[in-house]
């Protein structure tokens, strides 16, 4: 029984992670891999594609796997011409409940590094440097037209961002000028699966011409950077631990709600500051719920 209650948190936590993962990966900024870290479940992510992409998965690793990755797309699916627009509309809001979700995962990924020690902390301070170096990076408004090429390449940068914590997905297809052909893609998909639009194998057609090339590089993506990880957090456990609590803490200096200028940070009226907060705060309280639920985490 308590084996059982702890199977059913894991896979509670893996559509928890999944949804904010694929949420995550809607948002330029925002890092998927960091959404999973937070959720308490970067560690059995990492080690079941592992497992699935050297051919030697079990019953677990593969549960897990379709588990997350079905919440993860189907929240992108439904939500890519939604959440595209409340980001490009009320930026603050998102970013806001963002900023709260990735504060969230901290006490998580501390439990999971237990005793800190040198290379711990020599990781994570690593890790913010790596991420402050990346919050100075400009962020584009790309707008490529998806050729096969540029749409493979992106793809291996957008998942390979998607499994390394810190590093957003969207922000690079912003940068290759792909965010707005895939997305477009994405939600044609839903459209013409969803809403029975006229013409819907043409449409269907129109955004697997995008869409697969897309994925391919994807896959590429996730089998090689998944062994790597796999492999530093077995060889290298503490060190790596604290190179992803630092890209986690990091994180967050590239998710402030409100409009930079040249002269610094923006601030915000009372109002909007208030509401700032309490997104912030629902963010926070929500990401805790999520890591604390089932069994804690380890490497199989």
């Amino acid at each position: 029984m308590p084996a059982q209650r702890a199977q059913a948190g894991l896979a509670a936590r893996g559509a928890a992670g999944g949804a904010l993962m694929g949420l995550a990966n809607l948002v330029p900024g925002v890092s998927g891999g960091t959404m999973l870290v937070a959720a308490g479940i970067y560690p059995q992510f990492i080690d079941s594609v592992a497992r699935v992409t050297t051919l030697r998965p079990d019953r677990r690793s593969v549960t897990f796997l379709l588990v997350t990755g079905g919440a993860a797309a189907l929240v992108i699916v439904l939500l890519a011409g939604t959440v595209r627009d409340l980001v490009l509309q009320h930026r603050w809001a998102m970013y806001s409940l963002f900023l709260g979700s990735t504060l969230g995962g901290v006490p998580a990924m501390w439990r999971l590094i237990g005793r800190p020690d040198a290379r711990s902390w020599l990781g994570a301070a690593a890790g913010i440097a790596a991420m402050a170096a990346s919050a100075l990076a400009p962020v584009g408004s790309g707008d490529g037209t998806g050729e096969a090429g540029a749409l493979l390449l992106a793809g291996l940068g957008a998942f390979a961002a998607m499994i390394l914590p810190g590093l957003s997905g969207g922000y690079l297809l912003v940068l290759s000028g792909q965010y707005v052909p895939i997305l477009g893609a994405v939600d044609g998909l839903r459209a013409a699966v969803f809403a029975g639009v006229d013409g819907a194998w043409a449409a269907l057609m129109a955004s697997a011409r995008v869409l697969a090339p897309f994925a391919l590089g994807g896959v590429v993506a996730i089998v090689g950077v998944s062994s790597l990880v796999r492999l530093l957090l077995r060889r290298q456990r503490s060190l790596t631990l604290g190179f992803l609590l630092g890209l986690l803490a990091g994180a967050v200096l590239g998710l402030w709600p409100f409009d930079t200028s040249e002269s610094g940070l923006a601030l915000p009226g009372a109002a909007r500051g208030v509401a700032a907060l309490g997104l912030t705060a629902c963010g926070f309280l929500g990401t805790s719920a999520v890591a604390r639920l089932g069994a804690s985490d380890s490497i199989q």
